[in-house]
């Protein structure tokens, strides 16, 4: 059964995706995609939005991407700061 996406939540998605390295792509897109619905459901909502898209990157990127991620969301000024833990371990 899939799960609707909030308009907004899936554009970012997509500026995310398309800004990756292209061997990164597929892959992350299926992954981020799936545990993003899986948060969703988790929360009983009907629609992904930007806290499960966001958990779901930072929880399945491996840490060596981490920053790589941030800047990418910087540069693309998309504010993920609200969902991520800024300490010293990222959820």
């Amino acid at each position: 059964m899939s799960i609707d996406w909030n308009k907004k939540t899936e554009e970012k998605f997509s500026r995310i995706i398309e800004n990756l390295p292209q061997f990164h792509r597929s892959i992350a897109q299926r992954l981020i995609k799936e545990k993003s619905e899986e948060l969703a459901k988790d929360r009983a909502s009907k629609e992904v939005e930007d806290k499960d898209l966001f958990t779901a990157f930072f929880q399945e990127i491996p840490p060596a991407f981490k920053e790589m991620l941030k800047r990418l969301l910087t540069k693309l000024e998309i504010d993920y700061s609200e969902y991520v833990n800024q300490g010293k371990e990222d959820k």
